[in-house]
């Protein structure tokens, strides 16, 4: 727990670094050299984007305070393991463009993830004070990650609506609009892929609590053979 503990602190410190060093190089990009894009997404877009990394550090770093919305570490450096590879390495270092297949990753990813994130949250703050039915959390938690999924391709609609950018990449590298299936092509496989993701989480679980229910009914059945032996 306290290697984990460390292992957190420090990617922290070091993922935090790179938006702050992301800011400050679009900074001088937009304002010492004049570039007013990257591709098809303006440079003030990339500023925010490692401006919402700086914020997504520090919100579960204040919520930590409660221990009802903390996180265990182990999920807690995954997070900040997917914020890396998701804002740093995917928007501001362009993965998602270099690589056709890191936005399709990462939404599998998201998928897995925040079906773990709820289902430990759903266990603090309802199902605190009885033991939960594995069904009942289960699909609350299925529920949670899917609908964080869809809020994000609303999130991503609304950014290329209102601010004229390509996060749901319907326009082509040489910034011509894609038509008909091609233009849904990247919002249905993030959805699906999310959904993957979420079935995986919810498969993990199910083998780790067979696997414990397992593990109990064998150490209940020796603890039996012992006191049936201490009878005699």
């Amino acid at each position: 727990m306290k290697k984990l503990e460390a292992v957190r602190s420090h990617l922290e410190i070091a993922i935090g670094s790179c938006f702050i060093a992301s800011i400050l190089f679009y900074c001088s990009q937009y304002f010492f050299s004049h570039i007013s894009f990257y591709g098809n997404d303006p440079v003030w877009f990339f500023m925010v984007q490692a401006l919402t990394g700086l914020i997504a550090i520090a919100v579960p770093y204040k919520l930590r305070m409660k221990d009802k919305l903390k996180l265990s570490p182990l999920l807690y450096c995954c997070y900040l393991l997917f914020l890396f590879a998701s804002l740093f390495l995917g928007e501001l270092c362009h993965f998602y463009t270099l690589i056709p297949s890191w936005d399709s990753l990462l939404h599998f990813s998201s998928g897995f993830l925040l079906f773990f994130i709820a289902e430990e949250w759903l266990q603090k703050m309802v199902f605190q004070r009885r033991a939960p039915e594995i069904i009942s959390l289960l699909l609350l938690s299925f529920c949670v990650s899917i609908a964080i999924g869809g809020i994000w391709e609303i999130y991503e609609f609304m950014s290329d609506f209102v601010f004229h950018t390509n996060m749901q990449r319907f326009l082509s590298m040489n910034g011509e609009y894609l038509i008909g299936r091609s233009a849904l092509m990247d919002t249905m496989a993030d959805l699906i892929f999310g959904f993957l993701g979420t079935v995986l989480g919810i498969t993990c679980y199910l083998y780790e609590h067979k696997y414990k229910t397992r593990e109990s009914v064998q150490e209940l059945k020796v603890l039996d053979s012992f006191l049936e032996g201490d009878e005699f």
